[in-house]
């Protein structure tokens, strides 16, 4: 019987910089991408005042106006993620990091499936924690029978002192009664109201409802959700890293963007992040997603497939801007696609985001997938050879000097903050890219 652990570390970044620096401690924290956006991490103080994960920058200073604000810094919180990793994997070979503040540990053969050792275990990996990285780093650990169960129990344990939650497979009916359908991961506020039209409001009714009628509703997805009201997991712990299925970066901007000029060195820089990342890894794409939204979330998102294999900043960005002015009140002007035959894959989901004929866009993506890897051949013509040459050399030397050190003339002005690095709590199968 198996038997997993799952770690999830309590307000990562905003306790990271609290254990960085003694003066934060105990002071409502916030890390966000910048000073017109959003909370990415409230500390445990802020929480407590009721400043929550997403909310806007303005409405955590409504709620309390002296909140510390503090811009992500990656390079520290990678550098504590390996630091806990450590740790785990003194315990077991088996070690999924599933994103930049959670893991998942195959715990079977070292607590020989007994669920007092595994308490035992837990306990003493928080100890290890609060000893080897710092007493204001701190997680919450759920022990289950799956991976689904330990990451409910790790939630369940919040509520409790010690913040460890067990679940054994004898204790999994008792959820029925703590849980609601939005507690169990993979079932959100959309998924409830669709599951309330069809007089669907707890997990013991959804566990039994007619899994013909769920796949009707929500095709291959009500499989899905009648196993996540079973609490059926069968996944393994994932020790070796995927190769990832695209590569994107994404920014919202501290003002709306309204000129053609601003949104054009944007978008390049955005491509240009996205291109140096696909070439440190060996990859090109082939299909290219644009998507953007104004400051009521109104959104545009479409994607294009290509003939070539691209990973250069001004491929990506050629790509991305004519998927933009499908959707623009700018002439067609520009940025053009030359040498690029491109076919639509999808359907555009958009409502223009313009407000008296006028763009306000806030948020911005880029995204490259359609991957393959490169085998290390040389180009057979020269008109493709050269570009690769040109952008090998600039990445060297941005590497060394810093990012943009070197950039392309028409975008040397775009501001510095604009698109940097950053880190996001999603899954995450590589610190590294």
């Amino acid at each position: 019987m198996r038997i997993i652990l799952h770690m999830d570390m309590n307000s990562y970044f905003a306790s990271v910089e609290q254990q960085a620096n003694p003066h934060l401690r105990g002071r409502p924290v916030g890390v966000c991408e910048h000073l017109g956006g959003i909370i990415i991490a409230p500390s445990a103080e802020a929480r407590l005042m009721g400043i929550k994960p997403g909310a806007t920058v303005w409405e955590a200073i409504k709620i309390f106006p002296q909140i510390v604000l503090l811009p992500t810094d990656p390079d520290k919180y990678r550098h504590v993620t390996k630091k806990f990793l450590n740790i785990l994997n003194d315990y077991s070979d088996d070690v999924e990091q599933y994103s930049i503040d959670e893991a998942f540990i195959d715990i079977t053969r070292y607590t020989d499936g007994d669920y007092r050792d595994a308490r035992l275990l837990g306990m003493e990996i928080k100890q290890r924690l609060r000893l080897e990285i710092g007493e204001w780093v701190s997680a919450s650990v759920g022990v289950g029978p799956n991976k689904l169960i330990s990451k409910i129990a790790a939630d369940l344990g919040t509520d409790h002192i010690d913040r460890l939650g067990i679940v054994r497979p004898q204790d999994i009916s008792k959820l029925y009664d703590e849980l609601a359908l939005t507690d169990v991961p993979g079932i959100g506020r959309r998924i409830e109201k669709a599951l309330h039209r069809l007089g669907i409001f707890t997990l013991k009714q959804l566990a039994v409802y007619p899994l013909g009628n769920l796949l009707n509703q929500f095709g291959i997805w009500g499989y899905v959700l009648r196993e996540l009201a079973n609490f059926r997991d069968t996944s393994a712990v994932v020790t070796e890293e995927e190769p990832p299925k695209s590569f994107g970066h994404a920014y919202t901007v501290p003002k709306p963007l309204t000129s053609e000029r601003e949104i054009r060195k944007l978008m390049f820089k955005l491509s240009d992040k996205v291109g140096r990342r696909m070439r440190k890894h060996g990859a090109s794409g082939s299909i290219v997603h644009y998507f953007h939204s104004d400051r009521q979330y109104t959104s545009f998102g479409k994607q294009r497939k290509i003939r070539d294999f691209i990973n250069e900043g001004r491929d990506i960005f050629r790509v991305a801007w004519k998927i933009f002015l499908s959707s623009s009140p700018f002439p067609a002007e520009g940025g053009g696609m030359e040498g690029v035959s491109s076919s639509e894959i999808s359907a555009p989901t958009y409502s223009p985001p313009y407000h008296g004929g006028e763009l306000k866009l806030k948020i911005m993506g880029v995204s490259v997938s359609g991957l393959r890897w490169e085998t290390g051949q040389d180009f057979l013509f020269e008109q493709y050879e050269r570009p690769r040459r040109l952008a090998a050399i600039m990445d060297k030397i941005n590497n060394k000097y810093g990012d943009y050190t070197i950039t392309r003339a028409r975008f040397y002005d775009a501001p510095d903050t604009w698109a940097k690095d950053t880190v996001g709590f999603g899954r995450t199968r590589s610190l590294n890219q």
